[in-house]
């Protein structure tokens, strides 16, 4: 039986920074991780998110457009961790400030820090203890 490996969706609007965070994530991590832009959010059914224990997802400096996607994500029980460039989000999203915030550029082990403390914590599949 393979080893569970948490699934982490990198939800970026520019590819080059979604390849950076995959890189420190798996540097720090065993993971899958899933690049895409956030608009493709809007085409994860419930069932395809389910498999997800986490999402990073890129804030633009405003984003009340982006709230939507935020909800959904949220209502499907998605742990999210927010990923931005501006200084107006540092202290949180509003509306949503519980949600930890991670600057960019990224400092790896911040990074890496962020994604362990919101990963989703999945039970230990039955059947995996040692029956010796």
């Amino acid at each position: 039986m393979e080893p569970f490996l948490p699934h982490i969706l990198i939800a970026e609007r520019e590819f080059l920074i979604a390849l950076d965070a995959e890189y420190l994530i798996k540097a720090a991590l065993d993971c899958r991780i899933t690049l895409l832009r956030p608009e493709q959010l809007d085409q994860w059914d419930a069932a395809a998110l389910a498999d997800v224990d986490l999402c990073l997802f890129d804030v633009p400096l405003n984003a009340v457009p982006v709230a939507f996607r935020i909800e959904r994500m949220l209502e499907e029980q998605v742990p999210l961790l927010f990923t931005t460039v501006g200084e107006i989000h540092v202290d949180g999203v509003a509306g949503f400030e519980t949600i930890p915030v991670a600057r960019k550029p990224y400092d790896g082990e911040i990074l890496a820090a962020l994604v362990r403390e919101r990963l989703r914590q999945r039970p230990e599949p039955s059947g995996t203890a040692d029956q010796n």
